[in-house]
């Protein structure tokens, strides 16, 4: 078993113009939703009028990802 099907759930940051970055994987949905409102709460720190949107995604063991 390799270590991303011990830390299935991914959390990703799309920006404004629809880029996508993988922030972290996490071992639960709950840890991935924790890490989003620890980033939101720090969203005051960013530059004004920028704006992203964090998703929770799962991968399959075989590979696929799954969008919650």
């Amino acid at each position: 078993m390799n270590g991303s099907n011990l830390r299935p759930w991914q959390v990703i940051r799309q920006d404004e113009n629809g880029s996508r970055y993988r922030i972290g994987h996490c071992a639960t949905r709950a840890e991935a939703q924790r890490l989003i409102q620890r980033l939101t709460a720090d969203a005051g720190a960013r530059p004004a009028g920028t704006t992203a949107q964090y998703l929770v995604e799962r991968v399959e063991t075989d590979g696929r990802v799954v969008t919650r």
